[in-house]
């Protein structure tokens, strides 16, 4: 594999092709705690007697089916007025199961409006599930996205669906989500939450065009592969996708090595691997590296080294890495990088 560097692959910090021999001057990789695969990241949904939110994902708490859950105030589904006034007259309770304090929990109960009752729920989901969000006001109050409605009758907009977000849920990553408006518009917005307590914005990738005679996406398929000592994440990127975990190890390799095979086999297959650094060298990385030689130099792939990655996404330091982080990035730096070798790549990405 050779290097695939466009006019503003420097700025963006594309890394070179395998093949290339490691830096000598590329300091060691600091030791770092492996991640465990099966710790369940946790939600916090943000909920009040004003809204709903509703949660679906794959799989909840360890279960193997599907799963959803409801965040609702306790006046939500009174009928009457005054079974309304006595649901809000009792206290919405917290579910919480040990995630870290933040400036949303301990600023709940401020400037908040009649009978709104603040509260929240945590839940823990299946590592690596794509989960589904939706919320909007309770009522016959309707949330009209920012710029959405032209043309709709007053009746249309009425039942018409709230907001929502998905994202795919990474091992062990804790998520706040909560539902407002601003007097303008009204939307769902989803942070990181650290372990400081501290948030940062969640990072996330484009969503891939349909035909619309077909449904089905066109083009290339993108896949991210991000790996870290003890692990791979991967997934296609931009679809609505589980993640793909695996632990990086010898007992693993062969699997994982006819598994990357048969992506590479796909018509249209384009790789982008966010790694430690050029000369990172694991069990899996090794295999991948295998299979790519076989495809030969023409073969759309790219390495990208996580530094580069973070500097230019301008992470910073106490900011966990995370796979949402290396889709949005492999998006950029797939479609410089195989540009001019694909015409149809800025369509595809």
């Amino acid at each position: 594999m050779t290097c695939r560097l466009a006019p503003l692959a420097l700025s963006l910090g594309l890394g070179l092709g395998f093949g290339l021999p490691a830096m000598a001057d590329e300091p060691p990789a600091p030791a770092v705690t492996p991640i465990d695969l099966e710790q369940p990241p946790r939600i916090r949904l943000f909920g009040s007697n004003q809204v709903r939110l509703t949660l679906h994902t794959a799989a909840i708490g360890g279960a193997a089916t599907g799963g959803y859950v409801a965040v609702e105030g306790k006046a939500s589904n009174s009928i009457t007025p005054v079974g309304a006034l006595f649901s809000m007259a009792r206290k919405n309770e917290n579910v919480a199961i040990g995630m870290p304090a933040s400036f949303a929990t301990r600023t709940l109960n401020e400037n908040t409006g009649f009978g709104a009752k603040p509260f929240y729920r945590e839940v823990a989901v299946v590592p690596g599930q794509r989960v589904s969000i939706s919320a909007n006001f309770e009522g016959n109050r309707r949330c009209i996205p920012a710029g959405a409605g032209a043309g709709q009758s007053r009746d249309a907009l009425r039942f018409a669906p709230g907001p929502s977000l998905s994202f795919t849920a990474e091992p062990g990553t804790d998520y706040e989500v909560s539902f407002g408006t601003d007097g303008k518009g009204c939307g769902i917005t989803a942070r990181q939450l650290l372990a400081d307590g501290g948030s940062t914005p969640l990072r996330g990738e484009r969503e891939r065009q349909r035909s619309p005679q077909t449904g089905k996406v066109e083009g290339a398929h993108l896949y991210t592969f991000l790996f870290q000592p003890g692990s791979v994440y991967y997934r296609v990127t931009g679809e609505s996708a589980n993640l793909e975990l695996q632990r990086d190890d010898a007992a693993h390799a062969e699997a994982f090595e006819g598994a990357v095979r048969e992506l590479a086999a796909r018509p249209g297959t384009q790789m982008c691997i966010v790694a430690p650094g050029f000369g990172y060298t694991s069990p899996l990385f090794d295999r991948l590296k295998r299979v790519l030689d076989d495809q030969g130099k023409d073969f759309p792939a790219i390495v990208e080294p996580i530094d580069s990655m973070r500097t230019a996404q301008q992470t910073e330091d106490h900011v966990p890495t995370t796979f949402m982080a290396a889709a949005e990035y492999c998006q950029v730096a797939a479609l410089v990088a195989f540009l001019r070798k694909e015409p149809g790549a800025a369509q595809a990405l």
